[in-house]
């Protein structure tokens, strides 16, 4: 009988939650700052200085302490893989051979290959 009750109330919580959105904005920013807080202090440093040279990157650190700035763009920045794949942000479609033009921010194709 026990058995059974636990058995109903495992299965009664797994059908009434919600699904988990591991992925999109939130997953991957949980993940960039666990990942950000096991950096060492000379890849750290690198990283900061690529993540300076993104075009968001004032938007990124708007209003935030000086101590956690970059912290939030490494965060922030998480997400910038997925938000290129959106035309909506200023990137369109290119065909889907390989190349070396990957230029940095100027270049505005999604790369989709």
């Amino acid at each position: 009988m026990r058995g059974a009750l636990v058995f109903g109330s495992v299965l009664s919580l797994i059908l009434s939650s919600a699904p988990a959105l591991a992925w999109w904005d939130g997953g991957h920013m949980q993940v960039a700052a666990v990942a950000y807080s096991k950096l060492t202090p000379q890849p750290k440093a690198k990283v900061d200085a690529l993540i300076k040279l993104n075009p968001d990157y004032p938007s990124w650190i708007a209003g935030v302490p000086d101590d956690k700035k970059a912290q939030y763009a490494f965060v922030h920045a998480a997400v910038w893989a997925d938000d290129i794949k959106d035309s909506a942000h200023g990137y369109t479609k290119d065909d889907d051979t390989p190349t070396a033009q990957n230029i940095g921010y100027a270049d505005k194709n999604m790369h989709r290959y």
